[in-house]
């Protein structure tokens, strides 16, 4: 049995063709991702394997850093979150908590009063009827909403399911509710993922239907699935409701691909791509699990998931010069090389730069592409319609586009527009680099030689060395994220190992003694003391570019590197060979009236159900959980009768067996 692996990066799009019986990849291949339209890389790259093997394929599984990518740049679809049984002083008494979690713009939030049955003397429900008159008021600016409701295990979600009714009626805009994808009970956990659930929906589906497009056209009507953040697979159409659950997707594919090739029994994976790195640890071959909700960039989520740590660095991370340093930005952008290859205009551009000025800024060589097209878009300001509308002839740089505009290119309102997606930059980027230093040959390398010659000038160093000045700051900056995995791993309680300002010159101490004991032993050999830090665990790289990177940061460790075979294209392996498992979570809360406990309930289906007697709910539960692990189990693809384990524990104050009860957790796990 044949199957194919396709992994849409932020800068590739990869494929492979895999056969199951033998364990061997076939065929692989590799295109670049066009982001105005996805379609165009996955057919490029699809189109790269074989077409006797892509014929004779039987599924097909994919993975993208399309999530990632999006929330750790804070972009995606413009979503709105229907708040129930919030109000304005409860969200400004939690404004900085919210932004704690990632949601720091207020004007995402519309509110309902309500209180809901249970927990409230006085209950009552939402304005219904106010809903329904207000809805396109309420939404006309957005792309996708996502609704949450305080207590939502009180009533079952009844108020979720009701405004989820109306505004389906009412909007022609995906929605989705809290209920049906967190059990989480901290709240504002649940509506950061509710909100990341919100903006993915247009991407993830844009994302599906190129894929569902390709495959199409070419008359290959194959079972299409998605790997989850959990390094599991479900099919195309269950991502489609849980976008959510794939923020990691790439990342997880990552894990399971590299771990798959390198055939080490434990290690950290060292994913780098055009936008991220992503590092995972693996032992005995299997992914080790988060803890808690999966944090990615300023988002604190509910969503469970591999142990993933994502920095913004990648081949396409922005080369910053500001103040006479020289800097790494955790943004991605469009390498000029890549820029080039697409627009005739840039080289020219570019070349007569330096007939116009002896030094040139980032804004002289530093150009904005419009992504989407906003003309008939409402919420946008007029300054921001200008600036896209001046942009629909091609790209132009910062500077010309801030005289076109007459103001500074400073002042060109371009943050909401960038973290809409709506534009992108194209700029300086270790890619470039590869490209002039001869490392990448896919592209031309005259646009990188004329915008790195200013940014040379403007350092006062030979353009043939700027090359390695970039190299360094990529290693440095990875060394840093890997220290702090390897002391958080090796050290959780000690919680200053999570703040930079404890870190920083802690790992910048520790990579100059790193780089001296490799450059002047002598030198190393004098010091009064030794800050050396070390990883036992092999360093494991996949992604086009780590090849490059990883060995020198590996050997600043003290540690080898593993680049195994087809390191280029794992996440796409990834994809291919993930598992297919459903899982679930039940609570039941113990109820009290007073210092005497009344019964347990817990919701199911809409409804809450209320037991007298703790043996009896947990019967129930268990009932429950299973009828709700099968449904998804079915959603995810499992076929037939799935092996279902269940798991309770109850969680006591005082004596671990007959303390005073809280609730009873219950997990479910189905497999094939």
């Amino acid at each position: 049995m044949l199957g194919i692996g396709i992994d849409t990066g932020g800068t590739c799009t990869d494929a492979v063709i895999y056969d199951f019986e033998t364990g061997e990849i076939l065929g692989s291949g590799k295109a670049l991702t066009t982001k105005s339209n996805l379609e165009i890389g996955i057919a490029n790259a699809l189109d790269s394997l074989p077409p006797e093997l892509v014929e004779r394929a039987e599924s097909i599984a994919l993975s993208t850093t399309l999530a990632t990518n999006a929330c750790l740049e804070n972009k995606g679809a413009r979503a709105k979150l229907l708040l129930i049984g919030f109000n304005e002083d409860l969200i400004d008494h939690l404004k900085a908590l919210f932004a704690a979690y990632g949601m720091t713009d207020m004007t995402r939030f519309i509110m309902l009063d309500a209180k809901v049955e249970g927990i409230f003397s006085k209950p009552y429900d939402p304005d219904w009827e106010d809903l329904r008159r207000k809805a396109g008021e309420y939404f006309a600016d957005a792309d996708s909403v996502g609704i949450v409701q305080l207590y939502p295990r009180a009533n079952g979600g009844r108020f979720e399911l009701t405004a989820l009714k109306i505004l389906r009626e009412e909007l022609k805009l995906p929605v989705t509710i809290s209920y049906e994808i967190s059990n989480e009970v901290d709240v504002l956990k649940t509506c950061a993922g509710t909100l990341i659930n919100a903006m993915l929906i247009p991407l993830i589906t844009e994302f599906m239907e190129a894929i569902s497009h390709v495959c199409e056209v070419r008359g290959l009507h194959i079972p299409i699935s998605i790997i989850l953040s959990s390094g599991t697979v479900v099919p195309a159409e269950a991502a489609r409701q849980i976008p959510v659950e794939t923020i990691l997707c790439g990342p997880a594919a990552s894990v399971v691909g590299g771990s798959a090739l390198a055939g080490e029994e434990n290690g950290i994976i060292v994913d780098m791509g055009g936008t991220t790195t992503d590092m995972a640890i693996v032992r005995d071959r299997i992914p080790v699990p988060a803890s808690g909700g999966i944090r990615i960039g300023q988002w604190k989520t509910m969503v469970q998931g591999i142990y993933v740590e994502t920095i913004g660095l990648g081949g396409d991370s922005a080369v910053n010069y500001r103040d006479d340093i020289l800097s790494l930005d955790d943004r991605r952008v469009i390498p000029l090389s890549v820029l080039a290859a697409m627009y005739d205009r840039v080289v020219p551009r570019l070349a007569a730069l330096a007939v116009e000025k002896d030094h040139c800024s980032n804004y002289d060589y530093e150009f904005l592409v419009l992504i989407k097209d906003i003309s008939d878009k409402v919420g946008y300001t007029e300054k921001e319609q200008d600036l896209c509308a001046a942009l629909k002839g091609g790209p132009v740089t910062m500077a010309d586009l801030a005289r076109r505009l007459k103001t500074f290119p400073q002042f060109l309102p371009m943050e909401r527009l960038e973290a809409d997606g709506v534009i992108l930059r194209s700029g300086i980027t270790p890619t470039d680099m590869m490209i002039l230093k001869g490392d990448f040959t896919l592209y031309d390398n005259t646009a990188a030689r004329l915008a790195g010659g200013y940014l040379a000038v403007n350092l006062g160093c030979p353009l043939n060395r700027l090359p390695d000045i970039v190299y360094d700051l990529v290693v440095e900056k990875m060394y840093y994220a890997l220290g702090r995995l390897i002391l958080k791993r090796q050290f959780p309680a000690i919680k200053s190992f999570t703040d930079p300002a404890v870190m920083e010159p802690l790992l910048k101490a520790a990579y100059i003694q790193a780089r001296q004991r490799l450059s002047d032993p002598e030198a190393f050999a004098k010091n009064e003391g030794e800050l050396l830090l070390t990883s036992r665990l092999p360093l494991i790289g996949v992604g086009a570019p780590i090849h490059i990177f990883l060995p020198r940061v590996a050997e600043l460790l003290g540690t080898r590197a593993v680049v195994p075979a087809y390191a280029g294209v794992a996440n796409a392996l990834g994809a291919v060979v993930s598992r297919r498992v459903a899982r679930a979570k039940l609570t039941v809360t113990a109820i009290y009236d007073g210092q005497v406990r009344i019964g347990f309930a817990f919701p199911d289906e809409g409804q809450r159900c209320f037991y007298k007697e703790y043996d009896e709910a947990v019967a129930k539960a268990r009932e429950a959980i299973t009828r709700t692990v099968r449904k998804k189990a079915a959603l995810f693809g499992i076929p037939g009768e799935p092996r279902i384990e269940i798991t309770v524990r109850d969680n006591r104050i005082g004596h671990k067996k007959n303390g005073l009860i809280l609730d009873v957790a219950l997990s479910a796990v189905a497999t094939e």
